[in-house]
């Protein structure tokens, strides 16, 4: 609905004025009690044998037309009042009663379709026309309604009765019905000619129309609200004190995250922030909603602010953030109320917009392809049903879609590929400056500068989620105790030993990530993005350069997997248990490789040759055992001489780690770049 440029004191009914007032007119007739006049004991009948056995009728009951004006129920106003904006005139109507139309009344929300149904009576006296609309049960639409709803809308075509289709927004209607000269309404969003329809009608208009105008959310924001919550609303007051609670209603929370403030500045920070200043100018009419990229997915491990990063972006850009999770549709029952579910939030967003879908635990989806065989039909459904809901919402302007996970190896590739998640980023554990960034939002007291400085480095391995949680315990632990908030009640709540008596440990943990860094950079096999160590041990995340495959570069990737380990040696003389473990350990990646050179790759001395199962073999077979042996210590030996090249090098990357407890590349660059 476009608004019209309100005048200075304009009327209550700017858009639809005579409409509206006739529609607001009959509802309240339908709402008004009839006053009923009795015939008076001289006129009525007496108790004697004749006056039963007469035939005589008994005296007429007529209505007065003196009955008291009515109140008029607030969501039924309301929704007399966007029916009078959808239509505009009575003579609008009129084509809709025609032999052979179909109209289509979309947009309506599932806990609108009753009153709409029952306020079209009231709107409409002489209809003309068959409604349709599917039944609702426990606020939604079950899959067997939707089906049963279009069956209803496909045999109504075979009769040239006129009909007008409820359609909400879970349900798609057929392209056949999507076609020219297939009359086509959407229902009109709340608005504030609408409220001041709403406050006229219920003798409360304001007395200053244009400032309260001006003190009303933009009209996309109040588009986003359903009936209930504008009922709700105008419960209180009018005026500025209605304006006031509508922007509290609609606007982002206060309360909540920002991308201007508790993050830090890395990569993915970078991108989300460019995707909200993009939206923004194209809020604007700056640029097309084609000329930007509107969804990106985040991947990581649990807890790392994927979830606070999406609600972040919705209230930086000033809009909703609607929420949905592969698991909250999973426990809504079978397929087919799981559809449902996901359906209703995609609309949700639709109905919302502008807004921000945040999805959740995408990877739960799994994938088409793959050797896991099991349920894979009710995967193929659950897919291919979000891939339509993905293509229907990337042509409708106004729905940034961010999605989660935590394994994005996971998911099918045709979920992920460029037009469905065109930006893909992952959200690894927070480092020392992002923790730094929470603890100073979070907190919120004038705790020394160097003393969260080296809170945030002590924390470093925690997760965000558990950071949060830490800080709220320790401000159970203050009340509860009656006494101010220190660090040390956070420090205890996240578990952390003193400087001291972690050193030693973290310096070992330093110095291994450190020799992986520094033989990274002097075989070239790509570029160090970041490293940290916790009390939990170390990592380095790496882009690794794609190579060719030949033998020089996989022993180059060996020589790399054991450098760590050559590194504790060429320093503290011995090595310790830190390579090896999981299966995603050093050790393992090396064995791995060295086993596959022999048996899956044809570059050793075996010859080319493929095995099964190379890694029973290495079991049963000594001289491969030997072989894969030797090729492991002669990369240690090699990555041990790089190391004890660039010994200097080695110790001040170590050092600095050690203080800082996680660096990003371009920390790193400066130690490595010789």
């Amino acid at each position: 609905m476009t608004l019209p440029e309100p005048s200075d004191n304009p009327p209550p009914f700017t858009e639809v004025p005579s409409f509206a007032e006739v529609l607001v007119s009959r509802l309240r007739q339908s709402c008004t009690p009839k006053v009923v006049s009795w015939p008076s004991p001289a006129q009525g009948p007496s108790n004697s044998v004749e006056s039963e056995l007469d035939d005589d009728p008994l005296p007429a009951i007529e209505p007065t037309e003196a009955a008291p004006p009515a109140t008029l129920p607030t969501r039924r106003l309301l929704t007399i009042l966007r029916l009078a904006a959808t239509f505009v005139s009575e003579q609008a109507l009129e084509p809709l009663r025609l032999r052979g139309a179909v109209t289509i009344l979309r947009g309506i929300d599932v806990t609108d379709l009753t009153l709409v149904t029952e306020e079209l009576k009231v709107a409409c006296h002489e209809q003309g026309w068959r409604v349709l609309v599917p039944s609702v049960s426990e606020g939604a639409i079950s899959k067997t309604s939707a089906e049963r709803f279009l069956r209803e809308v496909d045999r109504s075509l075979d009769t040239m009765a006129p009909v007008l289709i409820l359609l909400p927004f879970d349900i798609a209607l057929p392209a056949h019905l999507q076609q020219p000269g297939v009359a086509s309404f959407t229902y009109a969003p709340i608005s504030a000619d609408i409220l001041l329809g709403f406050l006229e009608a219920m003798d409360r208009a304001p007395e200053d129309v244009r400032a309260f105008r001006s003190a009303l959310p933009e009209p996309t924001i109040l588009a986003r609200l359903d009936t209930a919550q504008a009922a709700a609303a105008l419960r209180f007051g009018s005026g500025p004190d209605l304006a006031k609670r509508l922007e509290a209603l609609t606007g982002p929370n206060p309360d909540g995250p920002r991308l201007e403030e508790g993050f830090s500045d890395s990569p993915v920070v970078q991108a989300a922030r460019r995707v909200v200043a993009d939206f923004g100018a194209w809020h604007r009419g700056e640029i097309g909603w084609s000329d930007f990229s509107h969804s990106i997915l985040l991947y990581g491990p649990p807890g790392t602010g994927k979830t606070w990063l999406a609600r972040a972006m919705g209230n930086s850009a000033g809009i909703a953030c609607v929420t949905g999770s592969f698991a909250e549709w999973q426990a809504a029952g079978h397929l087919g109320d799981m559809l449902r579910e996901m359906r209703r939030t995609f609309a949700i967003a639709l109905r919302e917009a502008p807004a921000i879908l945040f999805i959740d635990e995408i990877d739960a989806m799994g994938s088409r392809t793959g050797d896991d065989r099991h349920n894979l039909n009710y995967r193929t459904q659950v897919i291919n049903a979000f891939l339509g809901e993905m293509n229907a919402i990337a042509i409708e302007p106004g729905v940034v879609v961010v999605g989660a996970c935590n394994h994005v190896d996971r998911i099918d590739p045709a979920v992920t590929r460029a037009g469905r998640f065109d930006l893909k980023f992952e959200v690894p554990m927070p480092d020392a400056t992002a923790i730094l960034a929470v603890l100073r939002q979070h907190l919120k007291v004038d705790f020394p500068a160097d003393a969260l400085e080296l809170l945030a480095r002590q924390a470093v391995g925690h997760s965000l989620a558990s950071i949060d949680a830490a800080i709220r315990a320790a401000r159970s632990e203050a009340r509860h105790t009656r006494q101010p908030l220190d660090l040390a009640m956070l420090r205890d709540q996240l578990h952390l030993t003193s400087a001291d008596e972690s050193r030693e440990v973290l310096w070992r943990y330093a110095v291994h990530e450190a020799g992986h860094t520094v033989v990274a950079a002097a075989l070239r096999l790509g570029t160090i993005k970041r490293m940290s160590i916790s009390r939990d041990g170390g990592q380095v995340a790496s882009q690794l350069v794609i190579g060719h495959g030949v033998l020089t570069e996989i022993e180059n990737e060996i020589c790399h997997d054991l450098a760590g380990r050559a590194a504790e040696a060429l320093i503290f003389g011995e090595v310790s248990a830190g390579a090896g473990g999981s299966l995603a350990s050093d050790l393992s990646q090396a064995t791995r490789r060295a086993l596959m050179i022999e048996t899956n790759w044809g570059l050793g001395d075996l010859g080319p040759i493929w095995m099964p199962a190379p890694e029973t073999v290495l079991l049963t077979d000594e001289q491969l055992r030997n072989g894969v042996r030797s090729r492991m210590e002669a990369a240690e030996e090699r990555a041990l001489a790089i190391l004890t090249t660039h010994r200097a090098n080695l110790l001040g990357l170590a050092e600095t780690l050690l203080q800082k407890r996680s660096m990003r590349a371009d920390e790193i660059l400066p130690w490595v770049h010789a």
